[in-house]
This record gives structure tokens, C-alpha cells and sequence, in this order.
């Protein structure tokens, strides 16, 4: 195991076809993906140990985002809903589908392509089955309360 930094160095390195480019967009973020490969997101989470694995998408059109998703929930004034260990976050707009990760000595570079291909697959789910109502989702409620506050790393 390394940090997330040493993992998606070797993530871009190895430039694996079933996962996508990676693009290093600023010190704590990343988008993996492309144009033929829905893009997935990755930013990492304040204190070093966590990230964030997400894909935004528009829902009209079914697009990628770019935006983080801190941004993309303030534009469009979204609460995040928990759904176990992913969250939600269906706005007029866009289509959020998120987890939060922790890093462990467990945790590797296989796991996080794995993770990659799993948002990518969840998120392109929802987009196909024309998900629009958060009324119809079975929402967790209690998990998490004691977790601290998700908070991007640069702010």
C-alpha cells in the first residue's frame, strides 16, 4: 500500500485501457477516463487518509461533469443522500453518484482500479435506467452521523 498520490502515479504510468487516462488536474485531484470511458473522479479528502471516488453527469444527456463535487452540489444547492457505503447527490441538473474511501494498509492498487470500474459501472447504471426521482431510492438514515465532515483537501 501506498498514498493515493503514489497509487494514481502508477495509476497514470501503467495507463491501463480497461480503466482510462488519467489526468492529473491539480495536487489532490484526478479524472479517470476519457472520451470513450466515462470519466470518474477522484479527489482526496483533507488529512491525507481518505478520498473521494465519484462521476457527475448531466442528466438530460447523460454528459460527464468535470466540476468537483463540493462545486457541483453548491451550484445546484444539494444535500448528498446515503445509499450504505455510496451517496447520491440527484439534482434538477446533474447526477451525482459518490463513496468516500479510506485508505488502509489493506488497501491496493488492484483494489483502487476495482473501485474505479465499479463507480463508473454504478454511475453509468443510474444514467441508463433514467434515474430522476430520489423519492424512489431506500435511503440509510443514521449511517454516518459520527463521521466527520467530508471536507475536499485544498479548502
Amino acid at each position: 500500500m501506498g498514498s493515493l498520490v503514489d497509487l494514481m502515479n502508477r495509476l497514470q504510468i501503467e495507463n491501463d485501457p480497461d480503466i482510462g487516462m488519467v489526468d492529473h488536474i491539480d495536487d489532490h485531484r484526478w479524472i479517470v477516463g476519457g472520451h470513450d470511458i466515462f470519466p470518474i473522479q477522484i479527489e482526496m479528502l483533507q488529512g491525507g487518509d481518505c478520498f473521494l471516488l465519484y462521476g457527475t453527469a448531466l442528466r438530460e444527456t447523460s454528459e460527464p461533469v468535470f466540476l468537483p463535487l463540493m462545486i457541483s452540489m453548491f451550484i445546484e444547492g444539494l444535500n448528498g443522500h446515503s445509499l450504505g457505503n455510496y451517496g447520491i447527490c440527484p439534482g434538477p441538473v446533474t447526477l451525482s453518484l459518490y463513496q468516500k474511501i479510506t485508505i488502509t494498509p489493506q488497501f491496493s492498487f488492484e483494489r483502487l482500479k476495482a473501485q474505479i470500474a465499479c463507480q463508473r459501472l454504478l454511475i453509468e447504471c443510474f444514467l441508463d435506467a433514467g434515474y430522476d426521482r430520489s423519492e424512489d431510492l431506500t435511503l440509510i438514515s443514521g449511517m454516518g452521523e459520527n463521521d466527520p465532515p467530508i471536507l475536499p483537501f485544498r479548502h
